[in-house]
């Protein structure tokens, strides 16, 4: 297959359209990537940990200094708006990031340009698309635009760890879009979203001190992640034999393709080394039960127009009393998860594996016909000099769990999805032109869907 390749000439033509406001851009979206929101323990006033609540305080700050009317609900979620009427366009973003994971060129949370591109974690998802909607809301308040309805910016703060954010939003009655749009994937739309399964399994284990026997291993830092290192300690006798650390490579879970599982590496290096040993966890790569990421060995693999079934293994915990993994398995919208989830559980009672914990995001698929996505499509190709169409994909973004909203952006085609990954970065450019493209959908939909 043909390598698609940006075309960064016509994103730096785009780009130059938000010039005016870069410097202003940059420094915002230095504030909020310094913040290391990482979901942690709940306090009493800040259910996300202090760190997200943090990265809150500091964007509403910025949306207020603009002149954004704006609101905090309980540091769960919280929204930046501007305009007058009884409907409302929404954006959905997020300020929580996922760990920044080890093997950093430089701390992840002190932002680097190098080569027209910002490094830090969180850049691409999704705090840089997040100051990209601020600054086109901004561009379109400068302009004198004065929509008929309101257009608010909504952000959340547990994105990554299961949308709790979004569904406090709904608890406490928070206005449903008439259409919106989430920034938190890739150009062009999206009209799908494969349904998303995270389920865990453990069996007992017993170490008898003798032989070579794996005492503990240790990979994962988020299940959406796929694991970049994987530890491990081996005991001979009962005794220290030796301590292993196996670099992978990281990626987000819905591309599996993109990074190389640590866990798998770990056990190939373990088969290797000691071709006799007996495990639970040599048991299950032996089957096959997790070694390929379609599924196919567990009889789950699957595929319809929103492509294939993906797993990941992303957390796994071996102690000498138990053997605990978790999987990541994003599926086609016209399959059903509780199928895809007894066939697990049959696969692993065999190998007496008891299921611990599963949770079933069902699919999305609004369908290329969506005026939304249609009118969005319209502006991207316009803008871009394409002909393209609205895609499927297996991440998982808010349009989930708010009504008439679809997943647009802001990762171009063609550029490498760092999103995840040690050393995420993003283009300057890209962000700027990708604010414009935001700027001229938001203008649009306020014009003509309304």
């Amino acid at each position: 297959m043909e390598k698609i390749l940006a075309n960064e000439n016509r994103i730096k033509e785009i780009s130059e359209k938000m010039a005016n406001y870069k410097t202003a851009f940059l420094d915002d979206l230095t504030k909020i990537l310094s913040i290391p929101s990482v979901n942690a323990s709940a306090t009493e006033k800040y259910p996300y940990g202090k760190a997200t609540a943090d990265a809150l305080d500091q964007f509403l700050e910025i949306a207020k200094t603009m002149g954004f009317k704006t609101h905090n609900y309980d540091y769960q979620v919280g929204y930046a708006e501007f305009g007058e009427g009884d409907k409302m366009i929404a954006v959905l973003c997020h300020l929580d990031v996922v760990p920044a994971g080890e093997g950093w060129e430089h701390d992840p949370f002190e932002p680097r340009i190098k080569d027209g591109k910002i490094f830090a974690r969180g850049v691409a998802d999704n705090k840089g698309p997040a100051i990209a909607n601020l600054y086109a809301m901004k561009a379109l308040m400068d302009e004198g635009f004065k929509p008929d309805c309101r257009i608010r910016l909504i952000v959340g703060l547990n994105e990554e760890t299961g949308f709790g954010c979004m569904k406090h939003y709904h608890k406490i009655g928070g206005e449903m879009p008439y259409a919106g749009y989430t920034p938190d994937a890739a150009f062009p739309a999206v009209f799908a979203e494969k349904g998303i399964i995270r389920i865990s399994f453990k069996k007992s284990r017993k170490l008898f001190n003798k032989g070579i026997e794996i005492n503990w291993l240790k990979a994962g830092e988020a299940v959406n992640m796929v694991p970049q290192v994987c530890r491990y300690q081996l005991q001979e006798n009962g005794e220290l034999l030796s301590e292993q650390e196996i670099e992978g490579k990281a990626a987000h879970a819905s591309r599996p393709e993109l990074g190389k599982n640590a866990i798998i590496e770990a056990i190939k290096k373990i088969k290797s080394d000691y071709p006799n040993l007996e495990d639970s966890l040599i048991d299950l790569y032996q089957k096959h039960l997790i070694r390929h990421i379609d599924g196919k060995d567990m009889g789950i693999n699957c595929s319809d127009i929103s492509g294939e079934l993906t797993m990941n293994l992303g957390l796994i915990d071996i102690n000498p009393v138990e053997i605990n993994f978790t999987l990541d398995i994003r599926y086609p919208v016209t399959f059903e998860g509780k199928e895809i989830i007894a066939k697990l559980k049959e696969n692993m009672n065999k190998l007496d594996f008891e299921l611990d914990s599963s949770y079933d995001e069902k699919p999305l698929n609004l369908g290329h016909d969506s005026q939304m996505i249609q009118t969005a499509m319209k502006i991207y190709n316009d803008n871009m000099g394409t002909n393209d169409e609205a895609v499927a994909m297996g991440g998982g973004t808010y349009a989930r769990s708010i009504p008439n909203v679809f997943a647009f952006g802001a990762v171009f085609p063609g550029t490498t999805d760092s999103m995840h990954q040690v050393n995420e970065n993003a283009s300057v450019n890209h962000l700027l032109a990708a604010s414009y493209i935001y700027k001229e959908t938001l203008k649009t939909f306020a014009e003509k869907l309304i």
